[in-house]
Parts: C-alpha cells; sequence; structure tokens
C-alpha cells in the first residue's frame, strides 16, 4: 500500500518560521498573527507537530530538536510528492554516460527511481536503498561503499565509506540536506553523514543540491557548507528575494521543480 502524501500549506510553512524565530509562541498570539482563528492554529500545529516540524505545547509550540534528524520512516511521506517532482527534474539534468554520486537521504532516493529512463551510469553511493533502486540496470555500474551501515535508513558511514567515495571523480555529486540557514549555510544532524556529504562535495564537478521547501525550516546544529559549495539548487517552491541574492552572489542556478504528481 503506498505511502500517504503529507503537504505543508505556505502558513504551515510561516508557523514552523515564526515558532523557530520566536522560542515560544501561543496560539492566540499565531491566530492573530494570520488573522485566522486559535482552532485553525490548533489544527496547524497538532499536524506540523505530528509530522516532527514543531513541537505542540498546551497553548502553543515550542521549534524541535537540533539535534535529532526526523525518523526515515516520517521522512519517506513527508511532502512525497514534492521529492518526487525534484528527483525528476534533476534527473533530467544529467546526461546519459554520467558518472555521479548519490548520497544519503529520502530525497535522493526519489532522484535514483527518476533514473529509470537513463543508460550507461555510473554511480558511486554510500545509500544502500539508493544502490538498490538502480541493481537491476545492467547497463548501470554502481559502486557501493564500504563501512558501517545505519539500518534504520540504509546510510552507510565511517572512515570506510569516506575512503571509497574519495577514490573516485565524478561528472556530478546529487546530494540532499537537512536544513538550510537563511545565508546560505548548509546544515545537517550527524556528523558521519556530514564528513561524507563534503567527501562528495569535494570530488564532484557539478554539485546538485536537491532540497524541498522545508529544508529552509529546520536548523540542525552541523555544518556542511555553504552556497559556494554547490552548483544548482533544485527545490519545490520559489525562495525569497533575499536568498535569491545569496544564490546569485555564490554563482548557484536556481531550479523550481513544478509538483504535478
Amino acid at each position: 500500500m503506498p505511502h500517504e502524501t503529507l503537504q505543508t500549506s505556505p502558513r504551515q510553512d510561516q508557523i514552523v518560521r515564526l515558532v523557530r524565530s520566536q522560542g515560544y509562541m501561543a496560539n492566540e498570539e499565531m491566530a492573530q498573527h494570520f488573522g485566522v482563528a486559535v482552532q485553525t492554529i490548533r489544527r496547524d500545529v497538532t499536524y506540523l507537530a505530528g509530522l516532527g516540524l514543531l513541537c505542540r505545547h498546551h497553548g502553543g509550540a515550542t521549534p524541535v530538536s537540533t539535534v535529532e534528524n526526523l525518523d526515515y520512516d516520517a521522512r519517506q511521506i513527508l511532502n512525497s510528492a514534492s521529492k518526487t517532482a525534484i528527483g525528476r527534474y534533476a534527473a533530467a539534468l544529467i546526461p546519459d554516460r554520467s558518472s555521479l554520486f548519490i548520497n544519503i537521504g529520502t530525497t535522493t532516493e526519489a532522484f535514483a527511481r527518476a533514473l529509470t529512463n537513463h543508460r550507461d551510469l555510473r554511480i558511486v553511493t554510500n545509500n544502500l536503498h539508493v544502490a538498490s533502486l538502480v541493481s537491476g540496470r545492467a547497463d548501470f555500474h554502481t559502486v557501493l561503499a564500504g563501512g558501517q551501515l545505519r539500518p534504520r535508513d540504509g546510510a552507510i558511514l565511517g572512515a570506510t565509506a569516506i575512503e571509497t567515495l574519495s577514490s573516485f571523480r565524478t561528472e556530478f555529486g546529487v546530494i540532499g540536506i537537512s536544513g538550510i540557514e537563511e545565508d546560505g549555510t548548509l546544515l545537517d544532524f550527524d556528523l558521519s553523514e556530514i564528513q561524507c556529504a563534503r567527501t562528495i562535495i569535494r570530488n564532484s564537478r557539478r554539485v546538485l543540491l536537491l532540497a524541498d521547501h522545508t529544508k529552509f525550516t529546520r536548523r540542525p546544529m552541523g555544518r556542511v557548507g555553504n552556497l559556494e559549495d554547490i552548483d544548482d539548487l533544485i527545490t519545490d517552491r520559489p525562495v525569497s528575494e533575499a536568498f535569491q541574492r545569496h544564490l546569485d552572489a555564490a554563482g548557484v542556478t536556481l531550479h523550481v521543480a513544478e509538483n504535478n504528481v
């Protein structure tokens, strides 16, 4: 049975940003801010708490942890239609007979699913799910990094994984991220993931960052890099004017994938 698709509305995205910036917001305050009924805000807060995007308290909400990511199952269904659109858009940027890294994450897994019409790809990955998704293609040559398997999400991490990734230089590096700061800082939760992502960035001629709009509302404490480290950002909604200026300054091309799923 397919997973239910869970999406967030523009108002719900703004609620997450507001709670993050204030630390705590009462439902009554948010109702006044958005000009809606308190009951509407309560439903929004309950929904967002169920997605793990904020913490619900009696009468209000606080931000989620900056040190722990959402469960893998929750990430699979959160904005899955948008992730599918992003994956398809990014796949269209990859020519046949290319070499590429694909790292950890549910959005990069959506990208891997979208490679079905490609031919003769050379893939290096530290994502067990990605390797499984492309394993049926006889014309794909896939290298799966060695290292320690994290069972909950299929990530392969550790010194051996970094050594494997460091042994290659590819045309494309396709990466996901857990959070993006307003100044363009790229963030993640786990140091081992960060080290693998940095290795992919260093060894890719063109880096494609895949991130749906919810990543702009999350603030993990680990720093992967900044916009100067990537070449393309593929997301599902237009960015703010201020963030677009950061993209322009860093020479990053923005791609907005329309969600027609």
